[in-house]
């Protein structure tokens, strides 16, 4: 870019004061201004920009480094300990134990009613053997089984026979 030299102004006249200022009908002094020709007094400068105006976050920018679901998720970029951290925070649900076989079923599109119901098995590695369970009861006997299990198992159970 060359920048130019201005002259004291472009109006053609032996008058001239003032700064010489770039304006949309070119450059002129404070006497040829167009404040100046329309009698009007010289404009102060106002406040300007407020002083946090270019480092407050805006919400949106603010929601999207924090969002810990999307990192989590892998949907957005993070390092390895900030993925890791996103991951702990989220909470994932715990793995099922050993010997717990879980089907979440499937609603149709309306989400009211069932294609197909929950359900559940436990086996038994002590004993062989198998437990279910279907509908609303498969989250409780999920989290309960193996202790509840344990309590009936012939295996665990003195004196019991073997089969």
């Amino acid at each position: 870019m060359t920048s130019r030299d201005p002259q004291p102004c472009e109006i053609p006249a032996d008058e001239h004061q003032g700064r010489v200022r770039f304006y949309i009908t070119g450059w002129r002094c404070n006497a040829h201004a167009p404040w100046a020709e329309k009698g009007l007094p010289e404009p102060q400068p106002g406040p300007g920009m407020p002083a946090g105006a270019w480092s407050t976050p805006s919400p949106q920018s603010a929601s999207a480094v924090f969002d810990n679901r999307a990192i989590a998720s892998g949907k957005r970029r993070s390092s390895p300990a900030a993925y890791r951290a996103a991951r702990a925070a989220v909470g994932r649900a715990p793995e099922p134990a050993p010997g717990i076989r879980l089907d979440p079923g499937q609603r149709d599109a309306t989400g009211r009613t069932w294609i197909r119901v929950p359900n559940a098995d436990y086996l038994c590695p002590a004993c062989c053997q198998t437990e279910s369970a279907s509908g609303d009861q498969v989250a409780h006997f999920a989290a309960h089984i193996e202790a509840e299990h344990a309590e009936r198992c012939p295996a665990n159970q003195q004196g019991a026979p073997t089969a």
